[in-house]
């Protein structure tokens, strides 16, 4: 049993950007994670779709660990032998020509909507890489205030908004 107030810590030392853990996890393995205390429980988030991989298979074991002895992080002023390697694959797959490999979902998105600006079809400037992700949130006061010329709200998974957002973006 841990003698640490976990929860002290946490709120002396971490942002109010989340609300307080639930747990404090200390190890896992496949679908399960243990706490601090040795608690057991199911992962059913999936480190909120980061890590949908499971806990300490030795396959991940074994290629995180050797992709560590050999380099860590390595800059965009760089590149890997099997970052090129996804790159090919990854155009062969999906038909492009090329890829950018992004950190997390919001870069994705603020790539997207660069790349619809170089296109032509929007003139404004970005103040910020995160600005974009944060306007696609729907909410009221943001989208106002921080939407491009252009910028199209579709409902989520509406195939009839997405033909119609399509069919004009053509136009």
């Amino acid at each position: 049993m841990s003698s640490v107030d976990h929860g002290e810590v946490f709120s002396r030392v971490m942002m109010k950007s989340a609300p307080a853990p639930l747990a404090v996890l200390a190890r896992g393995e496949g679908a399960r994670v243990w706490d601090v205390d040795g608690k057991g429980y199911l992962d059913f988030l999936a480190g909120i779709a980061v890590n949908a991989l499971g806990h300490a298979h030795p396959a991940f074991v074994d290629a995180v660990s050797g992709q560590a002895a050999r380099l860590a992080h390595v800059s965009n002023y760089f590149a890997t032998e099997p970052q090129l390697e996804l790159a090919e694959r990854l155009t062969r797959l999906a038909g492009g020509d090329r890829v950018l490999l992004c950190n997390s979902g919001d870069e994705a998105v603020e790539a997207a909507v660069q790349l619809r600006r170089r296109t032509g079809r929007c003139s404004c400037s970005t103040r910020s890489r995160r600005e974009p992700a944060a306007r696609a949130t729907g909410s009221p006061s943001s989208t106002r205030a921080l939407c491009p010329p252009g910028w199209v709200r579709m409902p989520w998974r509406s195939r009839r908004a997405s033909a119609a957002v399509s069919r004009s973006a053509r136009s």
